[in-house]
């Protein structure tokens, strides 16, 4: 099947490819079928979370991991149940960015990541309740110092 994308003008997919969050993200709770797609095929640390219902419905998110050596997401009973999750090695987290000209100005919502089972592609966003991950965290801080 053919998908005409925010960023990528249209691509081929298949339904193979399409990630279900069945009870949507957050202000967006119409919209449950996604594809993943990657900005760059030799790097995993940007990619676009695309509505196959609205062309211009995408988020642009990050592999906190990439950048954040010790973040940190814990499921509970109910999302490893909602996400049919049974092998942890099929859960991929990521963070949606606000992107902005100036790149340093750009945040990361670390407080609600994007879980995804890559086995049976069930999405859901968390909300990490008990968290001091800000909704907001700045891309200069996610930027190596140089010294």
């Amino acid at each position: 099947m053919e998908l005409k994308t925010k960023y990528f003008s249209t691509i081929a997919y298949d339904d193979t490819d399409v990630i279900l969050f069945e009870s949507g993200l957050f202000g967006f709770e119409e919209y449950k079928k996604y594809i993943l797609i990657r900005f760059d095929n030799t790097h995993s640390s940007l990619i676009c979370l695309q509505s196959i219902d609205d062309t211009n419905i995408a988020f642009v998110m990050i592999n906190p991991y990439n950048f954040i050596a010790n973040y940190n997401v814990s499921l509970s009973e109910t999302d490893l149940k909602e996400l049919q999750l049974t092998d942890s090695n099929n859960l991929a987290v990521y963070a949606i960015c606000v992107l902005h000209d100036n790149v340093p100005k750009s945040t990361t919502n670390l407080r609600c990541p994007v879980v995804v089972n890559t086995e049976t592609k069930l999405a859901k966003q968390l909300i990490l309740e008990n968290s001091d991950y800000p909704f907001k965290y700045p891309f200069k801080e996610l930027i190596p110092k140089e010294g």
